[in-house]
């Protein structure tokens, strides 16, 4: 196998966050991958790459394997899905455990990281990026920022980028005011240095060839390359054993605009105010995100959801895939996505999917799920409450793990490399 560069900025920068964001962990599989490979990683300067002491970057990636991806649960992990549980059937209360909860402080691994951050950097003379390694970039990080990727010129012809979605471009109205032009910057920096781009779907694909022709330049080559499901979600069998007396739903993901939360809450609401405590319970795993005052305000002050909406945001993988393992079903009513990973996570552990019909959802899903408009309130409050009264249990889907997904980018990249030549 052909060493490659990659860049590991982003893993630099999240190395002191206890648990992975979804482009998080996507970066660190590739990061064990090149590592496999005997490859050498790099983190972006201002106009050209900076080599990474292969014993730093080495250590940083064995680090945040171990945090982010073990497939056991950690001791205060299992203390949580208990509470989680226990929250779910009534035993205590989450709003005042959450309450009662200490405010995070700067954890030694946070101090550490930020304090040793730029000692991972070899800032000694690297020599050039060999002209026949491609270059892999996996995470955005940085493509707003043109004059990094200078160095790209076009007799290397061996940068390969992965774009997770162009959302911010096609769908301004869901993310931060300057994120759009920052994005689109982006594709523009894909669109220039790429000699092949891998897309987690076909919507993610067809959103790059439109922007592409919409600003008259040729699309690069395109794969299309799913993320390969981690093992925590593949290992977690369904056993129709339910966990908790009481029914309860999950919604995976930031709490974000088009992630539609919103339409869950009243929805909720409605069928607390019709059910009392018989309503199921909804759990939301995701951090607070951007822009959503009103889904933030309804968590927060909304008597009737007051300990029958659980928001948790600091899962790590081998809780999340338990506690899916044991949900009347996955809920995922977003507007728009790329992808649509807890979709397919979900899937890989045989739990029930209630999913908005987008395109990326149907990629994943076929005929294996409900899909619904993300806007038909009655048609989700009727799949809710069928759910609620008969726990369905479906088997495993056949999703790819990442050897699978690996096995198919060493052949795209072999086959890069015979056309350069």
């Amino acid at each position: 196998m052909n060493a490659i560069a990659m860049d590991i900025s982003r893993l630099i920068g999240r190395s002191h966050y206890s648990t992975p964001t979804g482009i998080d962990r996507f970066e660190l599989q590739y990061a064990l991958w090149a590592r496999a490979r005997s490859s050498f990683f790099v983190e972006m300067g201002r106009n050209k790459p900076i080599a990474i002491d292969e014993g730093r970057a080495t250590g940083l990636i064995t680090d945040l394997s171990k945090r982010w991806s073990g497939t056991a649960l950690s001791p205060k992990q299992s203390m949580e899905l208990e509470q989680i549980y226990a929250a779910i059937d009534g035993k205590i209360s989450w709003c005042d455990l959450k309450r009662a909860s200490a405010p995070a402080q700067p954890t030694k691994i946070k101090q550490w990281s930020l304090a040793a951050g730029k000692s991972l950097r070899a800032w000694l003379p690297a020599g050039p990026v060999e002209r026949n390694a491609p270059f892999v970039h996996v995470s955005h990080t940085n493509l707003d920022r043109p004059a990094a990727f200078s160095w790209l010129d076009s007799r290397r012809r061996s940068g390969v980028f992965y774009v997770h979605d162009l959302i911010p471009v096609t769908h301004p109205e869901f993310v931060r005011k300057r994120e759009p032009q920052r994005h689109l910057q982006r594709m523009e920096t894909v669109l220039r240095h790429a000699g092949l781009v891998l897309c987690n779907s076909q919507t993610t694909a067809r959103s790059l060839r439109s922007f592409a022709e919409d600003r008259g330049r040729e699309a690069p080559p395109i794969a299309i390359l799913p993320p390969g499901i981690e093992s925590s979600f593949r290992q977690t069998n369904r056993s129709g054993v339910t966990r908790t007396k009481n029914p309860y739903f999950v919604i995976v993901g930031t709490i974000e605009p088009r992630k539609n939360h919103i339409l869950l809450l009243q929805l909720w609401r409605w069928l607390v105010e019709r059910d009392g405590d018989s309503a199921p319970r909804l759990v939301i795993a995701g951090k607070r995100g951007w822009e959503n005052a009103q889904v933030f305000a309804t968590l927060d002050r909304c008597p009737q959801l007051r300990d029958m909406v659980i928001e948790v945001s600091d899962l790590g993988d081998a809780a999340l895939a338990d506690l899916l393992s044991g949900a009347a079903a996955l809920l995922a009513p977003s507007f728009v996505e790329g992808y649509g990973m807890p979709v397919a996570e979900a899937m890989a552990t045989g739990t029930p999917v209630i999913a908005s019909d987008i395109p990326s959802h149907k990629e994943i899903i076929g005929d294996q799920a409900t899909l619904l408009d993300p806007c038909d309130g009655l048609g989700w409050r009727a799949a809710i409450d069928a759910h609620t009264s008969e726990y369905r249990s479906k088997s495993q889907h056949a999703s790819q793990d990442w050897n699978g997904h690996f096995q198919v980018l060493d052949e795209l990249l072999e086959n890069a490399v015979q056309t350069v030549r």
